[in-house]
């Protein structure tokens, strides 16, 4: 999704967003480490449980994340992360630029994302970052899911 489509889904729903323009690319952790808090940090992971995918919102402060429990709680057999080759052929993007908004998945999201004002992640462009209310994020997507 491209960023004045982007801001015009957001403005129709009149969500609290900012759209931050940034002179240098954040490419990983580290680089947004620069300008954010692991806690406020909330990336995009696409998984595969069974035939279908997901995309995983989780706060960039957790540790890591419960695969059996995720798995349990869609009721499927086999969950794992997408692999690149997966991201870039059924979806057209590369990993790392995966948008909080915008990749029309069904959406499984962090229940810790909830206690910050804002959170911090991806708009599929390397040089913006989509600050905006966690209440927000989840009503500007298609939620099938949300976990402790």
């Amino acid at each position: 999704m491209k960023i004045s489509k982007l801001r015009e889904k957001l403005e129709n729903q009149n969500s609290n967003f900012e759209i931050i323009h940034h002179e240098k690319p954040i490419k990983s952790r580290s680089d947004a480490l620069d300008f954010f808090s692991l806690e406020e940090m909330v990336p995009t992971l696409i998984v595969k449980a069974d035939m279908d995918f997901y995309a995983l919102i989780i706060s960039g402060g957790r540790e890591h994340i419960d695969f059996e429990m995720v798995k349990k709680l869609l009721a499927c057999h086999k969950i794992r992360m997408a692999n690149r080759q997966e991201i870039l052929d059924k979806f057209g993007m590369e990993t790392g630029h995966i948008p909080l908004i915008g990749h029309e998945l069904p959406c499984i999201i962090d229940n810790r994302i909830f206690k910050n004002e804002y959170v911090y992640g991806g708009t599929g462009d390397l040089y913006h970052t989509l600050k905006i209310n966690p209440n927000d994020l989840a009503k500007a997507n298609r939620v099938a899911l949300q976990f402790d």
